[in-house]
């Protein structure tokens, strides 16, 4: 089951729907609403989900998924990718060095760093996914 996430707060959402309010209340005639508006809503979008957030700031729930699925393909991101270790080793087959470093960065620029003992790692996996849970 996926976790929940929780709900923004009003300290999060009012300044960007007084943004938006204010922009769409001086514009004149048809237009793009500012890539500043926009880079605002999919940040609170890919924390919160693009359902709520378009629905509290009043935006287009469609135009928002695709903005935040574009914002997670862009250059220079990192994709949490997956490695595969070893469960065991026989002693014959252990690195010459007392461990290894594994270290994840997630899209959010969220750190974790690892430090295996040698011989050690099967609790590696649930770690990881707890870091990476809640930042899908």
């Amino acid at each position: 089951m996926a976790k929940r996430r929780k709900d923004p707060s009003a300290e999060e959402l009012v300044p960007l729907k007084q943004q938006i309010s204010a922009w769409r209340g001086a514009r004149q005639g048809l237009g793009p609403m500012p890539s500043e508006l926009w880079d605002s809503a999919v940040a609170l979008a890919r924390n919160y989900g693009a359902c709520k957030i378009a629905r509290a700031v009043g935006l287009d729930y469609k135009s928002l998924q695709l903005r935040v699925a574009k914002a997670m393909d862009k250059p220079g991101l990192v994709k949490p990718t997956f490695v595969q270790l070893p469960a065991t080793l026989a002693p014959q087959e252990l690195p010459p060095a007392p461990g290894a470093m594994i270290e994840i960065s997630a899209p959010d620029g969220s750190r974790m760093r690892i430090h295996l003992e040698t011989g050690r790692g099967m609790e590696t996996a649930g770690i990881v996914a707890a870091f990476l849970g809640g930042r899908g």
